[in-house]
């Protein structure tokens, strides 16, 4: 069973690195050979709720070097996050989804 998840692995891994590889334009022209439907457009707004101090966090650095805590743009910080995110600007409207992951702080801005 383990030989049969790998294989089925490494498929996906093909398939997903063929599409990427012929670019966007290959995969809008390859939708509609496939899609029966008419193209739609829909545009959405949504809100995403970084928090990095107070009692519930919701981005945690996880590594940095000795100099970036006297960085003022926390140059090389690595952070991760699991935000919410939410139809409207305010902290209390609906929940529509989470944003998890991670992020490094590459500007580094500031005067010399």
């Amino acid at each position: 069973m383990e030989k049969e998840y790998i294989i089925l692995i490494l498929c996906s891994i093909l398939v997903i690195a063929n599409g990427v590889a012929k670019g966007p334009r290959a995969v809008r022209k390859w939708f509609k050979k496939v899609s029966p439907a008419k193209e739609k457009l829909t545009e959405f707004h949504f809100y995403l709720h970084d928090i990095v101090s107070g009692r519930n966090p919701t981005n945690i650095p996880v590594a940095m070097a000795n100099a970036t805590a006297q960085s003022p743009t926390y140059f090389g910080l690595i952070a991760a996050m699991d935000d919410l995110i939410t139809e409207g600007p305010e902290p209390n409207s609906k929940v529509v989804g989470r944003a998890s992951g991670g992020y490094k702080f590459l500007f580094r801005g500031g005067t010399t």
